[in-house]
């Protein structure tokens, strides 16, 4: 019989950690309070996983210790509502970032580097445990 959703057949399910890390590069600081959302792609739409705001230091582990299956996910920044506090309007209203998770195993760090004008995301390396 093949197991249910959620159960792993006589092996405990993977836990990862997906964290971003967000930078104002124009003042050289963290983008904090900005709202940051969790989709991953279905066979017809994307279903919101998770959604949360970035803390003073602009990181947010939005994905803690939970499973997270191969596929493909977006994270939706909030660009708008950040520049408001800053009083300017930013060219991208949200920062969209697509990726593909292929090794369920493997906690994920992404940081997005912020301006008015632009923005750039890489694979970075996942904070260490102290």
């Amino acid at each position: 019989m093949p197991a249910a959703p959620g159960q792993h057949l006589g092996r405990r399910p993977v836990i990862v950690n997906l964290t971003v890390h967000v930078v104002d590069t124009v003042f050289g600081v963290p983008a904090a309070d900005l709202e940051v959302g969790l989709r991953r792609r279905t066979e017809s739409d994307w279903r919101e996983l998770a959604r949360g705001r970035t803390a003073a230091d602009g990181r947010l582990a939005i994905w803690q210790e939970r499973e997270l299956r191969s596929g493909t996910y977006q994270l939706k920044f909030d660009l708008d509502g950040y520049d408001a506090t800053l009083g300017s309007v930013p060219l991208h209203p949200r920062a969209i970032v697509e990726f593909r998770v292929t090794d369920p195993t493997a906690d994920l760090d992404l940081p997005l580097l912020i301006s008015p004008n632009s923005y750039c995301t890489y694979r970075g390396n996942p904070p260490s445990e102290s």
